[in-house]
């Protein structure tokens, strides 16, 4: 197993983070403590809406759940700015980089499969739900049978 480099985990992790597209830092970082959150790449223009903001902390939310219910136990969620964020904490510099990128890998690939479930909530408006519910009562009736 290879060591982490000179720079520490911090560094490497705020490198991956920002190579990727669906990912923000929100906070200045320390040395074993870094602060992010998944803002997907095709919301990034409407973050600021109030519905899109709120769904953007559901996900992040979710996302750390999942990470540590499959055992990354160092990820956890904290507010920045008001907004929910990703917060890794690294107990040493002695962090490997495979332990570094397997982190990374779990947050990014929870936050692709929780996205796509963000994007279809995100892009209905009221009048879309309405007719939404309005097409599903209209074709798949509900029997009720008293027996």
């Amino acid at each position: 197993m290879r060591r982490m480099r000179t720079d520490g985990p911090v560094v490497q992790l705020n490198s991956l983070v920002r190579e990727h597209p669906d990912f923000e830092t929100l906070h200045e970082s320390t040395l074993n403590e870094y602060y992010f959150r998944c803002v997907p790449n095709g919301l990034v223009e409407r973050q600021e809406e109030p519905e899109v903001q709120a769904l953007i902390d559901v996900l992040n939310h979710e996302i750390v759940q999942a990470v540590r219910h499959n055992g990354f136990e160092a990820v956890v969620t904290t507010r920045v700015q008001g907004r929910v964020a990703i917060l890794v904490s690294f107990c040493s510099d002695r962090t490997l980089v495979e332990e570094v990128d397997a982190t990374f890998e779990a947050i990014a690939r929870w936050g692709r499969l929780l996205s796509k479930k963000l994007s279809v909530r995100c892009e209905l408006t009221s009048d879309m739900e309405a007719q939404l519910c309005l097409s599903e009562s209209l074709s798949s009736p509900t029997e009720v049978s008293a027996t």
